[in-house]
């Protein structure tokens, strides 16, 4: 149900960054397209285009002034300036990795707290039906996706439990653009196993994934749970390609309130972008905020 990988560079691409981050946009433009097409980091590859194309300049100069360097004003000190905050040389000639980690930070400072779907939180029972909604959490581990609502449906009548689940993704700096996007994590259908007094235990109907979740709901102390269990005896391969290990233990999720998690998220992210604005923007920031906490 869940993916606990994390996206990330893998070595390959690890070590294509490294040869090629400190190219200047004119020199990568002159290898062969089989180089660029079969080797060279697409962001690199974008970075240069960027720069050859009419509206480079005008874009870069945004960006710039978007991170409170003066991008109009100083196009050239602009660019030495942020290539210093970048502790690198400032030679006023950005290379594609300057260009890329330019415009990242550019659409990062950008983006604010949002909310695509309700954070309700709780359980309700009756004789026949039970709902519950929240946010799901790993219990000691990150998980991937932690933005996310999920709401579940039983019927004692029908003997089952509907499980939807949707989240909204935040990007990092490999994703393609620096947008959010909601998209359905989990639309499943669970056999309910026992329906006694305010308890709810249910397993998948479909259970030929890598993993076997089993929902464990409380409606009198309102706690909610669920508990992965490997589904194979060795490693598993995913419908998406990617290899799972096995579980060393269950691993227990549990539906909460979200509240809390989507501020801290949405915090760490304006923390991030506040290093990305101009050193000597932060410091004025920094002044400012000493003597009016003075005053």
């Amino acid at each position: 149900m869940f993916s606990i990988l994390f996206a990330g560079v893998g070595r390959a691409d690890e070590d294509a960054v490294a040869k090629y981050r400190d190219y200047l946009p004119g020199h990568l433009l002159t290898l062969s397209e089989d180089e660029r097409r079969s080797s060279v980091p697409m962001m690199f590859s974008g970075a240069a285009n960027l720069v050859a194309s009419p509206a480079g300049d005008l874009v870069m100069q945004a960006n710039l002034n978007s991170l409170m360097y003066d991008g109009f004003a100083d196009y050239d000190g602009a660019k030495r300036a942020f290539q210093a905050d970048l502790g690198e040389e400032p030679t006023g000639t950005l290379t594609v990795w300057q260009i890329h980690l330019l415009g990242y930070r550019a659409s990062r400072v950008n983006m604010t707290s949002v909310s695509f779907f309700p954070f309700d939180f709780g359980g309700t029972m009756t004789e026949n039906w039970a709902s519950v909604k929240g946010t799901v959490e790993i219990i000691d581990d990150k998980i991937a996706y932690p933005i996310n609502h999920v709401e579940i449906e039983c019927s004692r009548n029908e003997g089952k439990c509907e499980y939807r689940q949707i989240a909204l993704t935040l990007p990092d700096e490999n994703s393609w653009v620096q947008s959010y996007h909601v998209g359905e994590i989990a639309d499943e259908i669970y056999w309910i196993t026992r329906w006694e007094g305010q308890l709810i235990d249910a397993v998948p109907l479909n259970n030929s994934a890598c993993r076997t979740n089993q929902l464990s709901l409380n409606f009198d102390t309102q706690e909610f749970f669920e508990v992965a269990r490997n589904n194979t005896v060795g490693e598993c391969e995913t419908m998406l390609g990617s290899t799972l290990p096995l579980l060393e233990k269950p691993r227990v999720l549990r539906i909460v309130d979200g509240r809390e998690i989507v501020s801290a998220e949405f915090e760490a992210i304006s923390e991030e972008t506040l290093t990305f604005f101009s050193s000597s923007f932060r410091s004025r920031v920094e002044e400012f905020v000493s003597k009016a906490g003075g005053d």
